[in-house]
């Protein structure tokens, strides 16, 4: 089994996240105007709700399938029988789940036609294994995987939505989609394990393990999902749709920055193993830096681009985002620090009982805000319940890891990040006030915005960007060197 490096596997898995990012530019504008607010309101409030029964249906078993087989990795007999009980208790738990789902929910319920759908999206989920290619350290099989279930998603959205009527429609496409991807990657998993049976297999002997890292996934999703399910309940479901919106928003970008992390989680777990402290610290501090020289940038840029984005992106209809997209903006620095603490350490580390704790706390805290702010500020008090639980999770994360990490030298190391990214936000502000075509003024903000950073992070030889200019230079040679 071929091993690939950290960069390689950071290569593409931010591929599939910077296309993944860049798709959303081409159909959300289309869905938010065909589909209209009422409709993607209820797309998201009934996902949401389906969402609750996959994160229960799953167990933790996706974040334990990956350190488990990270750990057992180099002997093929282990990672075979490991692979296949792992699979058979997530196809357990998969019945289970929709023993309760469908009385509860697809059974007289006022939006069942939706709910039966995403059955689909339960047995999608129920079948996944890319925990499998991300734990050998394989993430080129899964982005290949996802760019093919992209590109089909699409084709097909353009050519069969049309109008909020086709609101089924667009719920199949999403969710069919998903179930073709988990299907290519079961058919390439015998490259990677001999599918024999080597004794009893103990499929219910992974279920401790599996909890221990269910419960801060399960927190993680539920204060993600909550400001959404509360505020449907609370308020309108269009509070939803414009709630919603930002948060996509949001966590496209997010998830371009913590595309790290599962790169980094399956090789922190090994380096757990061997007992290689010093090892731990320097891939940490590299992630760190990586992190902040993208996080702090794009968190001022969504800032300062917000009044011209929303409008040309989402249409006049959405108004509303652009102050919620603004506030929610602060979470690129909080989630991507989480995602450090919490998913390159404290998990591959063993300490997913203190990642339980802080990611719990995260979750009361979420609801407590809530009930107080939603009837107070509807979205806007979603909001503030969000950057209130990243911020208890944050803190008592870094509270356990503390020995890990320097501060000072985080500080020290990226201050002048902090500061380029302040002097790009001027530069963009100051493009905004012109009184020149929308288009133009987007394109200047983005272009004269990202150089300016670019610029200065090379005056101040900043380590990352040194790093990738080299890696970039090595690629470019031997690319040159091979055609000649």
């Amino acid at each position: 089994m071929k091993k690939r490096t950290v960069a390689e596997n950071l290569f593409y898995n931010m591929l599939y996240q910077v296309i993944v990012t860049i798709l959303p530019v081409i159909t959300t504008p289309y869905t938010a105007r065909v589909l209209g607010l009422h409709a993607n309101g209820i797309h998201s409030f009934t996902e949401s709700i389906v969402t609750y029964f996959i994160i229960f249906g799953s167990l933790g078993t996706s974040l334990y399938g990956i350190r488990k087989v990270a750990y057992v990795r180099e002997n093929e007999e282990q990672l075979a029988q490991t692979t296949i009980e792992i699979i058979l208790l997530k196809l357990i738990l998969m019945a289970g789940t929709l023993l309760v789902y469908v009385p509860v929910l697809c059974i007289g319920s006022e939006y069942a036609y939706i709910y039966r759908i995403q059955i689909i999206n339960i047995v999608a989920n129920g079948i996944d294994i890319s925990w499998f290619y991300q734990g050998v350290e394989d993430f080129k099989k899964v982005t290949i995987r996802n760019l093919v279930v992209k590109a089909v998603f699409v084709v097909a959205l353009f050519t069969m939505i049309r109008s909020p009527e086709d609101l089924s429609k667009y719920v199949f496409l999403i969710v069919a989609s998903s179930l073709l991807g988990n299907i290519l990657m079961l058919y390439y998993l015998p490259q990677y394990v001999r599918l024999k049976i080597h004794g009893r297999l103990h499929p219910l002997s992974h279920v401790k393990g599996s909890i221990l890292l269910f419960i801060p996934q399960v927190m993680n999703y539920v204060y993600a999902l909550l400001d959404r399910s509360m505020l449907g309940w609370m308020t309108h479901t269009d509070n939803v749709g414009i709630y919603d919106q930002a948060q996509r928003l949001i966590r496209m970008i997010t998830a371009i920055l913590q595309s790290l992390g599962y790169v980094m989680m399956a090789r922190v777990a090994n380096l757990t193993m061997a007992n290689d402290e010093e090892g731990i610290r320097q891939y940490i501090q590299k992630s760190i830096n990586f992190t902040m020289f993208l996080a702090w940038p794009a968190m001022f840029g969504v800032i300062g681009v917000a009044d011209d984005f929303i409008p040309l992106f989402l249409g006049e209809e959405y108004l509303d985002v652009v102050p919620i997209l603004k506030i929610l903006s602060v979470l690129i620095l909080t989630m991507s620090l989480n995602s450090i603490l919490g998913v390159q350490m404290l998990i591959p580390m063993g300490k997913e009982k203190v990642y339980a704790a802080a990611t719990s706390t995260g979750a009361v805290v979420n609801v407590i805000v809530n009930i107080v702010t939603i009837p107070l500020f509807g979205t806007v008090g979603a909001c503030i319940s969000s950057l209130a639980a990243e911020t208890a999770v944050f803190l008592i994360s870094y509270f356990n890891l503390r020995k890990m990490i320097d501060p000072i030298r985080v500080i020290k190391t990226n201050f002048p990040v902090i500061v380029s990214s302040l002097v790009m936000y001027g530069a963009v502000r100051l493009i905004s006030m012109a009184q020149i075509n929308i288009i133009v003024k987007l394109g200047l903000e983005v272009i004269v915005g990202g150089g300016l950073y670019m610029l200065l992070m090379l005056i101040t030889r900043n380590e990352i960007l040194l790093i990738i200019m080299d890696k970039v230079g090595n690629y470019l040679k031997r690319l040159t060197g091979r055609k000649m």
